[in-house]
């Protein structure tokens, strides 16, 4: 009876520290998930902040993208550093196609 009584005893000394080390290591692992559940707030909260910033960002290059494809700006551009503007419509040429084999005859009209 010593005998049995010796192992119920090793046996619930056992139980007793697994039960105490599964209540630290539970009560550890729950301090910990919540400090890394803390730290991912915080990060979620640093990049809303950045996407706030890069939102107006874009607004104000959206903004700015559509005042230099404005039709004056574009104007501007097009007759001040590249020479272009609206043709002399006294200047005109016309090409009339004709059907056969004659060429194309271009001519200047007034």
């Amino acid at each position: 009876m010593r005998a049995a009584h010796m192992r119920e005893s090793v046996l619930s000394y056992t139980v007793k520290v697994l039960a105490c080390l599964a209540v630290i290591f539970g009560i550890f692992g729950l301090v910990w998930l919540r400090s890394s559940i803390r730290s991912v707030e915080y990060e979620i909260g640093a990049l809303q902040k950045e996407l706030g910033g890069v939102l107006k960002e874009r607004k104000l290059l959206v903004a700015e993208r559509a005042s230099l494809f404005s039709i004056q700006q574009v104007e501007t551009a097009a007759s001040g550093k590249l020479g272009l503007g609206f043709p002399d419509r006294t200047k005109v040429f016309y090409v009339q196609r004709d059907k056969g084999d004659i060429p194309y005859e271009a001519a200047y009209r007034k």
